[in-house]
């Protein structure tokens, strides 16, 4: 019995090496979670379910979450200078990543976060791949669908009374079909991909696109 034992904790321990072995492919984390109260825990949650994807689907690579608030800022202040250092931490994130992730859920209006836009721009004008989804419940409390980003303008902008083309101010509003702003949408269209209705289906098709380029 002692010797099966013996052999078991073995086979275990290689199994948990060849793991740490496995290449590693950067994920960069982008999206307005990092203005929740609760911040850092949205980061640790996100990495703790890719920790779980890593285990469960025996790819033969380990996906890795970089979170902006992985950064070390010191002498945090709420001024110009830590600003600038912080979206420099990030820059180098972000090249560090070969893809990102973004949370394209509207945010304070009808559209996406700017930083996240930002940032899915970044990365494609890198070549690297853009995957996306759709998470609201953090935010506003409950799910929601992404919808159309027109219908989402009417509602918080409002129309105008005589034509319905435009917004309350006389100004176009952009209607493609589109879940956001058509360069957003783009930029998922060239990854080969379209917008995932959670961040774990967005992981899976970042796997699915590292297992092509294998």
């Amino acid at each position: 019995m002692h010797y099966r034992l013996l052999a078991a904790c073995v086979l275990l321990c290689a199994a948990f090496a060849h793991a740490d072995d496995r290449p590693a492919y950067f994920v960069y984390l982008a999206g307005p979670e990092v203005f929740l109260p609760n911040a850092g825990e949205a980061g640790e949650d996100k990495k703790r379910l890719i920790e779980r994807l890593n285990a469960s689907q025996n790819w033969p690579f380990k996906l890795v979450g970089l979170y902006p608030l992985d950064n070390e800022i010191p002498d945090f202040q709420p001024d110009r200078e830590t600003g600038i250092r912080i979206y420099r931490a990030n820059i180098a994130m972000m090249d560090r990543a070969h893809a990102v992730v973004a949370n394209m859920v509207r945010f304070r209006g009808p559209g996406m976060d700017g930083g996240t836009a930002f940032e899915m721009g970044y990365m494609r004008g890198l070549g690297k791949p853009v995957f996306a989804y759709y998470d609201a419940e953090p935010f506003y409390g409950e799910a929601e669908p992404a919808g159309l980003y027109p219908d989402r303008v009417r509602r918080q902008v409002g129309q105008s009374p005589d034509n319905s083309a435009v917004d309350i101010d006389g100004l176009l509003i952009e209607d493609f079909g589109m879940a956001d702003n058509l360069m957003m949408i783009g930029a998922l269209d060239d990854s080969g991909v379209m917008l995932q209705a959670s961040f774990e289906q967005a992981l899976m098709r970042v796997a699915e696109h590292v297992a092509r380029k294998r």
